[in-house]
């Protein structure tokens, strides 16, 4: 059977709410996160710490994240298609 994983949305939710729901994830076995980031509607800082915050988190209980980005972000964002350096912990 593959690795079992669960959705989050930080965006939507608070640290607090998603390390709890992380820590039951991890307790019954889930191994992936999948989260995306398709727009930017708060400060941009403000809107990747959160997410660098769950990541970070997801990661130190060796689960495994995927994030869907909108390519339109990119600009925004300015990460470049040749220079992912952006998304490495």
């Amino acid at each position: 059977m593959g690795k079992m994983g669960i959705s989050l949305y930080p965006e939507r939710s608070t640290f607090a709410k998603d390390k709890a729901y992380l820590d039951l994830a991890y307790k019954y076995g889930f191994k992936r996160v999948f989260t995306s980031l398709l727009q930017i509607e708060k400060e941009k800082n403000q809107v990747l710490a959160e997410f660098k915050q769950v990541i970070d988190y997801a990661n130190s209980l060796d689960m495994e994240v995927m994030v869907d980005i909108n390519p339109r972000l990119f600009e925004q964002l300015d990460i470049s298609y040749n220079d992912l350096s952006f998304f490495m912990s």
